[in-house]
């Protein structure tokens, strides 16, 4: 048999974010977990897994190299797992090794007490959808198109409307949050403790016309990646989601000046799109999200 399955160890890291950078840049490969391009980024998102990654990610080593990576995470709060890979070398593929690791870590995230497992894949990579198919995984939602920006790309807005002012939320503006988090994304996962401790952690925005917390946008610097940019209903239209973005962007980046940013959304949501492309974002992957229930 070719190559055999261990856990994950930081010393694997090079050869890991090589795997990832390999199907970041080819459409038939891509999948959601991971979009490491550096070892920077790969440190900056695992440094505080809970369980640790040695103990929820798997490589297929072959001949003293890494050739596979699959494996989870269980995010604090959530009741979901996120699949990651699985991602297999082209020199080793044709042996089942993403079946193997697919398998393990549909095993291992039940074990762990997950109610279900999330994994996605690029809208070209016919073999892992299959592959997800075939372990059970449903289509959930339409596709999903990924953005990213560096702090030199951006663009900022200028002219905010008038009486609308941002800053970092408040433990007194969690109600609110929670509110437009479920109007603005009904579907979300983000749970009211998750909320309470991003805004405890200085990663939520708020944004007030008159006094009045109207959008809300939460950017977390652990896997640099912008969630949730929501607008009350009777407020869109007014340019307050773009400036939210914008004023938000440059304080986040007055605190993390090197930090490449992405975030996500429904690939026929164009109001949103141009927004982001507005101010510099850049189209990155196209991907399906697929679920899996474990319980």
């Amino acid at each position: 048999m070719v190559g055999s399955l261990r856990s994950f160890e930081r010393s694997d890291r090079d050869a890991v974010v090589e795997l990832s950078r390999i199907a970041i840049a080819r459409p038939e490969l891509q999948v959601g977990n991971p979009v490491w391009t550096t070892g920077d980024e790969l440190e900056g998102e695992i440094a505080d897994w809970d369980p640790p990654p040695e103990e929820t990610l798997l490589v297929v080593e072959d001949n003293g190299a890494v050739v596979g990576l699959g494996g989870f995470e269980l995010p604090h709060g959530f009741r979901h797992a996120e699949l990651f890979g699985p991602l297999v070398a082209a020199e080793v593929r044709g042996h089942r090794l993403g079946t193997q690791l697919l398998e393990t870590s549909i095993e291992q995230a039940r074990g762990s007490g997950a109610d279900s497992l999330l994994g996605s894949v690029g809208t070209r990579n016919a073999a892992g959808r299959i592959l997800l198919e075939r372990a059970g995984f449903r289509a959930r939602g339409r596709p999903q198109a990924t953005f990213r920006l560096t702090p030199g790309e951006h663009r900022p807005l200028e002219q905010a409307p008038e009486g609308f002012a941002i800053r970092l939320a408040t433990s007194s503006d969690l109600p609110v949050a929670i509110r437009l988090y479920r109007e603005c994304f009904p579907d979300g996962r983000f749970s009211d403790d998750v909320w309470k401790e991003n805004i405890a952690n200085d990663t939520v925005y708020a944004g007030e016309l008159e006094g009045q917390v109207v959008a809300v946008l939460s950017i977390d610097p652990r896997d640099r990646w912008i969630y949730h940019v929501g607008v009350t209903e009777s407020e869109r239209k007014r340019g307050v989601g773009g400036v939210l973005l914008s004023r938000a962007l440059e304080d986040y980046w007055e605190r993390h000046p090197d930090h490449t940013l992405g975030l996500d959304v429904t690939v026929d949501n164009v109001p949103a799109v141009r927004l982001y492309r507005r101010q510099g974002f850049a189209p990155w992957l196209v991907l399906q999200t697929y679920e899996l229930p474990l319980q």
